[in-house]
Parts: structure tokens; sequence; C-alpha cells
């Protein structure tokens, strides 16, 4: 029997925000128990900032330039070509507990068997949340404390499969850590805003060559003029939300250790998309390419050992993760993917791409009077791609200013570089290569089939 498959996913979790990653405090022991038993990707890396185009391209291995989700939510039509039916077709039984977040119309029955499909989006109604970084401690019989409670179904799935004569694939799409940032006891009270401190790239206004779109959140979101008490508070709840998942974490593979079913399922944890977190002096997410928004943990459990246990060095596509777990189940990729399994052993990525925007102008100017709590309109407004190497990232808006960042001296990408005089010739260079991944809806060119002359 093909193993059974085990997807944990939280939602905007930043790479850096956990042990394995290099957090100096977090102590995420079920995630690091993980990543010491399995494969820890490094360098990890969204199609997409927002939510449902990320997801659907984890699903369908296609970048949003061609599966066409461009807007937090996704709308996929779920006939066309994607990893949860081939697993259903391979008879794997199906189960979802969190937010679906890709598909239109009703999943449960269709490409799920069973399961909960619930979005909580960024529980505009709590009545403690008023500006964007707001942060509270949640009271446990909450309606919006759902973590522990979608575990809970989702385990009882895993003890009702363990043993039948079909595999079982659950993932666990949790709200945690997104905004509203807010988790009930003990872990709104784990850490105190008084160990944190702020990013290096930290900023109260524009710098020079800040692309347009950041300048207008940070002015709709009123974060120009946030507290750094109250944005210390909002990241002692972000570490606590992400406790909350651990915990969880450690839960699942408990109970796979203990129904002895844990040498036959694979494990892939991994976030959509990172949070800016007080990064350039905003919180959650724009279009944009920031390393705080584009690079994502993965960590994945192969017990089959295909997957070189330890630290992998190389770059990877989120998609790179769906693949895997695929080629692992001796499955095909959904039909046009351009993902890669890193169990297949071919070239590593010398480079990711990456696109998000909704096709809709950005506006010249801040809307006066605007004042958001969540990233609305116009924040997604303005279409944007990107290519990342290991040294150099460079951003393409079609209304908004180039951005180019020296990874290497400039890993907190405090300085725009797009319009600098000796970097002329490696621009066009980055360009050149980016318009020829887009020419190709994002894949790379040499990967592009060799055409029958018959």
């Amino acid at each position: 029997m093909r193993p059974n498959i085990v997807i944990i996913n939280p939602d905007q979790m930043r790479w850096d925000y956990a042990s394995c990653y290099g957090h100096p405090f977090i102590e995420t022991k079920n995630i690091d128990r993980l990543a010491a038993i399995g494969t820890r990707f490094e360098r990890a890396f969204s199609a997409s900032p927002m939510c449902g185009p990320s997801r659907t391209s984890f699903l369908t291995g296609k970048y949003p330039l061609e599966h066409g989700i461009r807007q937090y939510g996704g709308t996929y039509d779920p006939a066309l070509p994607n990893a949860l039916s081939i697993l259903g077709n391979a008879g794997y039984v199906r189960g979802l507990w969190g937010k679906d977040h890709c598909f239109k119309g009703d999943v449960i029955g269709r490409l799920y068997d069973e399961g909960e499909d619930i979005c909580l989006g960024i529980m505009s109604k709590h009545p403690l949340y008023i500006n964007a970084w707001d942060s509270a401690s949640l009271d446990p019989a909450s309606e919006w404390n759902i973590t522990k409670r979608l575990t809970d179904a989702g385990i009882n799935f895993i003890k009702k499969h363990a043993n039948s004569d079909r595999p079982f694939f659950v993932t666990f799409n949790y709200q945690d850590p997104h905004p509203f940032f807010t988790c009930p006891e003990p872990y709104s009270s784990i850490f105190n805003p008084d160990q944190f401190e702020l990013s290096e790239n930290f900023r109260r206004g524009p710098a020079v060559g800040e692309i347009r779109r950041l300048t207008h959140w940070r002015i709709h979101s009123n974060e120009i003029n946030m507290p750094i008490d109250s944005l210390k508070r909002a990241m002692a709840i972000y570490c606590g939300q992400i406790r909350y998942v651990d915990d969880q974490v450690g839960r699942i593979i408990d109970i796979l250790r203990d129904l002895n079913v844990l040498d036959n399922t694979i494990i892939l944890f991994w976030s959509d998309h990172g949070e800016f977190m007080g990064d350039f002096g905003v919180t959650h997410k724009i279009p944009a390419f920031f390393e705080c928004l584009i690079r994502v943990p993965l960590v994945l459990w192969d017990p089959t050992g295909r997957v070189p246990r330890g630290v992998h060095q190389e770059m990877t596509e989120l998609m790179d993760g769906m693949a895997t777990v695929l080629d692992l189940c001796g499955l095909p990729q959904p039909a046009g993917s351009h993902a890669r399994s890193a169990a297949a052993g071919g070239a590593p990525r010398t480079e990711v791409y990456a696109d998000a925007g909704m096709l809709v102008r950005q506006p010249a100017d801040p809307i006066p009077g605007l004042r958001i709590k969540g990233a609305m309109a116009p924040t997604p407004f303005g279409p944007g791609s990107m290519l990342r190497t290991r040294e150099w990232k460079i951003c393409l808006y079609a209304e908004d200013r180039g951005e180019l960042y020296d990874l290497q001296a400039d890993p907190f990408e405090t300085t725009n570089r797009f319009d600098d005089p000796e970097l002329v010739k490696l621009k066009l260079e980055l360009m050149q290569r980016l318009a020829k991944r887009m020419m190709c809806f994002g894949r790379m060119p040499e990967d592009l089939p060799v055409g029958d002359l018959k």
C-alpha cells in the first residue's frame, strides 16, 4: 500500500520564526523534532506572497501567471488538473481541516472525502481588532479559537483510517499565525514584548527607491503611527500563535507514532507565505517580494529515505514540496506542472520565480482618509514578478518602480539598487532572464519540451 500523507500548513508563518531556522528564543520543539529526523529546506520560496495564489501553485505546480489566481482567496476550477484529484484517483481517502483557500465551490465531498473547510479571514469583527497591528489574548471558548479543535478532528480522521485498506491523506490548514494576532493562554503570555528587537529594516516612512504599494499600505493601515510597544506585543502574540501550532505538530507526530504508522506516513510542514511583522514598519502582507514575505519554512519527513535527510541547502520552490510527496507515493504530477521533486535527483534550482498582484492599477497616490486594518483594496492591486538567485533579487511591476537587491551585502533589503549606474549590465541580464521566465508562464526555458519534428 502507498504511504499515508500528512500536510501541516500554518498560514502566514515567516521562515525565520522557528528555532531550526535560527530564531533565538521561540523554541518550536516539535517543528525542530520533525526537522531533526527529516529534511529541512533552508531556502524555500513561495510562488506568491498571497494566500490563494500560493496554495493553488502548491497543488497544481503552476505559477499564478498561468493558473490565474491572483487575489487572496482561491477560485480555481476543481475540474482542472490538481494533486488532490490525483490522490483521489489513486485510492486515497482525503481529509481537510482548516481553510482550503484554493478552489471554487464546496471542496468537501469533491476534492476531500471528509473534513471542515473554514476560513476566518482577518477576524475583522473581533471587538479588540481595531488597528492593523493589534493583538490580544483569545478566550479559549471563542468561536475564533479553532486550531486545537481542528487538530482534534484531524487526529480522529487519522485514527479512523490508520489501519484501513486505503492510505489516507490529511491536511491541517491552520489559521494561525495569520492576523488578527491572537491566541489563547498559555500561548498568549509565553513571550514578553521586551524580548523583541526591531528589524534592521524598520522605518517609519519611505526610503529612496521604495515601491509605491508599500508606501501606500503603510499610510492606509496607519502604521506610520504604530506604537513600538504595540508592535512588540504583536510580535510576542505572533510567536505565541506559532507555539500553538507547534504543539499541534507534536500531537500529530505522537499519534502517528502511537498508531505505528509513522514509518509509513509522509509529513510535510509548510507555510503559504510570510509576514512583515515590523519589517519596513508594517505588518500583514502585500503583493511584493521581500524575503519576509516570500521565503517560507519547509520541512519533510520521508520515511522511505529517498530524500536525503538533514539540511537541504539548494533553492526550492514550495510547489516542489507537493511534487516530492506525489513522487514518493509513485504518483504523477498534475498535467502541466512545473514543479521538481526533491526525490528525483535532478539538477538543483539556481533561481526561483514568483508573481503576484491583481490585474488592477495601484493608485498613483495614497487615498486621502482611507484606513484599513487588513490588506484589502487597493493593497493587492498591481501585478509584479520576481526572479531571485542566491546573490540577487530583481522585481518588476506593471506600474511601480523596479527593485534590485544585493542579498549578500544587504540581506534586509534596505537599499534598492535598481537605478544604480554601476549595475546596469547585471540589471539587464536579470531582466532578460525574468522576461524569459514570464514568457514561459514562470517555468525555466530549459525545461520546455523538445518539439516533435515528425
